[in-house]
């Protein structure tokens, strides 16, 4: 660990690019570059929308700090209709634990779309596990949506937020922060069917 610690510290001040959406990794005192060789050159950003596939492992992180950033783009090109045996379908799931739900760990975070052509998301927040919000805000199909996920340091707290099209939805001080190592990274996920659309990095962050 101590010389994870370092390699951290020698890489301060940068960001991990991976794909189509942008993973800050930080820790109190560094923000790490992580290298994926099994991904594409040019930083990790694919310039091209990326389809949704079930059980798209993209990378695994080898750190996941208390602070954390995670935000991209997502065009459903079909919502869930009302007959589907599943309310909701995934877009992106980080977990440290290689498990759906609900233990610390699982879900760090995940986001979803539902029925109702809404966005949920869970995460990790003050001790529960499965901190789990459905949006009411109804989405069209074939248009973009900008989603941002974090957890910043603010005057000495932590703040976890998420942003939808740059308006603050949820917004909440984490009394009980957590730092994981190896984080995988799936979009999306084996446990829902994944979202009929696409995703890719946000042009906020290019």
């Amino acid at each position: 660990m101590g010389s994870l610690k370092k390699e951290l510290h020698r890489k301060s001040a940068a960001i991990c690019m991976l794909f189509f959406f942008l993973i800050s990794v930080m820790s109190q005192e560094t923000v790490a570059v992580l290298e994926a060789p099994s991904l594409p050159g040019g930083g990790f950003v694919e310039a091209k929308p990326f389809t949704l596939t079930k059980n798209n492992l993209v990378t695994e992180l080898p750190f996941l700090g208390k602070e954390y950033q995670v935000t991209f783009e997502l065009k459903v090109s079909k919502f869930p209709g009302t007959d589907n045996v599943q309310r909701f379908q995934n877009v992106i799931h980080l977990s440290a634990t290689g498990v759906n739900c609900c233990n610390v760990g699982d879900r760090v975070p995940a986001v979803w779309i539902s029925k109702e052509k809404g966005l949920a998301f869970a995460a990790l927040v003050n001790g529960i596990a499965n901190y789990w919000k459905v949006l009411p805000t109804v989405h069209a199909e074939n248009k973009w949506i900008l989603i941002d996920i974090s957890q910043k340091l603010v005057d000495g707290k932590y703040i976890f937020e998420v942003l939808v099209n740059k308006e603050s939805v949820d917004k909440v001080e984490n009394t009980r922060p957590h730092a994981f190592g190896k984080v995988k990274v799936f979009a999306a996920d084996n446990w829902y069917n994944p979202v009929e659309g696409q995703i890719k990095k946000s042009h906020d962050n290019q």
